[in-house]
C-alpha cells in the first residue's frame, strides 16, 4: 500500500522535457564528405522533498541510416534512477549522470565520463551506480559511490569529503577497483578572488605503473560580458614524444588523449543573450599541434537555436590532433529545439 501510494504520487508530479536536434557535418581532407546524425532526448523527472525519479530516453540516428528498425533498436536509456531522502541525506540508485571533479574540461578525478574537448557540455550517457550523500553541516558533506560491474572485484567504489576552507570549496577523494587494479587519491579546490579559479589533482596506482594528473584553470568576465577561460592539464600517463604515440589506444577507446601537457582556451561573449560567439582552442603542448573551434550560436526563439562552427586541426603529420580523425577539419550547422 505504501509503495502504491508512492508510485501514484510520483506519477502525478512528472516533469517532461527534452529536445530534438540535427547535426550535419561537412568534412574535408583530400575530398569532401557529409556526415552527421539526428538526436532526440526525452526526459521524465519527479522531484519531491523526500523522493523522486529520473528517466531519459536517447535516440541517435546517423544520416546514412534510413531503416526504421535501426531507430527502434537504438533507443537507449541514458537515465533511469530513483532517489530517496531529503537533500541532506539522500540515496540515488540506478543509471545516472555522475559528476566528479571540478575542472571545466580535463577532470583528473572523473573516471566515469570521457573527456570531450570539442564540446565539454555534451549530454553524456549515465552510469549504473549507487550514490549516497550525507551533509555534516551547511558547508561539509560526504559523498559515496559504488559502480557495479560483472564481479565485485571489477566494481568501482569511491568516497569524497567536501568542505569549505578560507572561502574555498575543497574536496578529498579516494576511489578503488581491485581488478584490474586501480586506486586513486585526489584533491580539488575552487574559489574566486578577482578571477575564478580551480585546481584538481589525482595520483593513480595501477598494475603496471603509477602516475599523477593535474588540472588548473582560471576564468574571468570582462566588461560587455566577454568571458575568458584558461585551463592547463598534465597527464603523467601520457607520453612526451610524438614518436611514442599509440593511436590504437584511441581507436579501442582506452584513451582520449596521448600526450602529457595540454592547454585549453575559451573566449566568448554573451552580451547579447540571443547571439553568442565563442572561440575555443585545444593545444597539445608536447607536439605543438592544436584544434581551433570557432562557434556561433543564435537563438531563433526562446526554445530554438542554430549553431554554426568549425573544427580545424593544425599540426605536423606526426602530431596527435592530425591523426585522431581521418579528416583535416569540419564545418557544421546544427539546429536544436527544446520542449
Amino acid at each position: 500500500m505504501i509503495f502504491f501510494s508512492l508510485a501514484l504520487t510520483i506519477a502525478t508530479q512528472i516533469d517532461i522535457s527534452g529536445y530534438v536536434e540535427t547535426r550535419p557535418y561537412l568534412l574535408w581532407n583530400d575530398s569532401l564528405r557529409i556526415s552527421g546524425y539526428n538526436r532526440g532526448w526525452l526526459e521524465f523527472k519527479t522531484d519531491g522533498l523526500k523522493y523522486g525519479s529520473h528517466l531519459a530516453l536517447d535516440l541517435i540516428i546517423p544520416y546514412d541510416t534510413t531503416a526504421f528498425n535501426y531507430a527502434i533498436d537504438n533507443v537507449t536509456i541514458s537515465r533511469l534512477a530513483l532517489w530517496l531522502g531529503p537533500e541532506n541525506l539522500r540515496i540515488i540508485a540506478g543509471k545516472q549522470r555522475l559528476y566528479w571533479g571540478v575542472a571545466r574540461v580535463f577532470r583528473p578525478l572523473d573516471v566515469f565520463n570521457p573527456i570531450n574537448f570539442f564540446e565539454p557540455g555534451y549530454e553524456r550517457p549515465g552510469s549504473n551506480a549507487l550514490l549516497g550523500y550525507v551533509a555534516l553541516g551547511s558547508l561539509t558533506s560526504i559523498r559515496g559511490i559504488f559502480v557495479p560491474e560483472y564481479t565485485l572485484r571489477e566494481s568501482f567504489s569511491g568516497v569524497r569529503l567536501g568542505s569549505n576552507f578560507l572561502e574555498n570549496d575543497v574536496g578529498l577523494n579516494t576511489m578503488h577497483r581491485a581488478e584490474p587494479k586501480k586506486t586513486i587519491l585526489g584533491a580539488e579546490i575552487t574559489g574566486e578572488l578577482e578571477v575564478g579559479y580551480w585546481g584538481e589533482f589525482s595520483y593513480t596506482w595501477e598494475d603496471t605503473f603509477d602516475y599523477a594528473k593535474v588540472s588548473i584553470g582560471i576564468d574571468y568576465t570582462f566588461p560587455f560580458m566577454v568571458y575568458t577561460m584558461f585551463e592547463y592539464f598534465f597527464d603523467g600517463s601520457g607520453v612526451s614524444n610524438s614518436d611514442d604515440y599509440d593511436f590504437t589506444k584511441i581507436i579501442r577507446g582506452e584513451r582520449v588523449t596521448l600526450a602529457q601537457n595540454y592547454f585549453y582556451v575559451a573566449i566568448g561573449s554573451s552580451y547579447n543573450p540571443f547571439f553568442r560567439p565563442v572561440m575555443n582552442a585545444v593545444i597539445n603542448m608536447n607536439d605543438k599541434g592544436f584544434i581551433l573551434i570557432p562557434q556561433l550560436s543564435y537563438a531563433i526563439f526562446e526554445n530554438a537555436e542554430i549553431t554554426a562552427g568549425m573544427n580545424i586541426f593544425i599540426g605536423s603529420d606526426e602530431s596527435e590532433f592530425k591523426n585522431i580523425t581521418p579528416y583535416d577539419g569540419a564545418v557544421y550547422v546544427w539546429a536544436k529545439i527544446y520542449f
